[in-house]
């Protein structure tokens, strides 16, 4: 595919780590706002285009009863629906993102896999410590732009991190060229989107 992110060709797993869509910051609601709505259905472009359909979305606990995380769901339906891959809700995420992350790096089953996974902010460091990185930095209240990307090489393997900003994703030919899922063009980040 013209546009393509560089990938090695002989990855057993590749994990896109990614924080659900924007939210409106003390109304609260679990639901994404118009802005995190509007990049859910960017990054379903976005995501095939540049880096492959995925394999797997696996997203945070949602509660059903209260609704409460919401937005990791709300955040993966645009990309279920662009590619037709299932979501699956990690039930155990919320009480242990570690081992959700141990559990994917060891499978024998990803091998050559693209899974991606959408997760609440205060879990993600915990969940790339169970994926193998122990650098990743607590993700800011406002900040919704990052993308990570986790390349091992065989199950249990250390993995290679790129990590990269959704922003300078979305003006990228490979997001530019891609057909949009909903009328009236690409998403084009806002200076909130950039700057939150």
């Amino acid at each position: 595919m013209l546009g393509l992110l560089p990938t090695p060709a002989a990855s057993a797993l590749e994990v896109i780590l990614v924080r659900h869509g924007d939210k409106n910051v003390g109304d609260g609601n679990y639901n994404l706002s118009p802005l995190g709505f509007q990049r859910s259905v960017a990054l379903a472009s976005m995501i095939p285009a540049c880096f492959g359909k995925p394999d797997r979305i696996i997203t945070f606990f949602l509660d059903p009863i209260t609704s409460k995380n919401a937005r990791s769901y709300q955040s993966a339906v645009p990309l279920a629906v662009a590619t037709g891959v299932n979501i699956r809700i990690d039930e155990d995420s919320r009480m242990d993102s570690f081992n959700q992350g141990q559990r994917l790096r060891q499978a024998t089953d990803a091998a050559n896999k693209r899974v991606v996974l959408f997760w609440e902010h205060r879990r993600m460091p915990e969940l790339a410590r169970g994926l193998g990185w122990d650098g990743m930095a607590e993700i800011a209240n406002e900040d919704f732009d990052q993308l990570i990307l986790f390349r091992f090489a065989a199950p249990g393997a250390v993995p290679q991190i790129q990590r990269y900003s959704q922003s300078e994703l979305f003006t990228r030919p490979c997001y530019r060229q891609a057909p949009g899922l909903l009328p009236g063009g690409s998403f084009t980040p806002s200076v909130r989107t950039l700057n939150p």
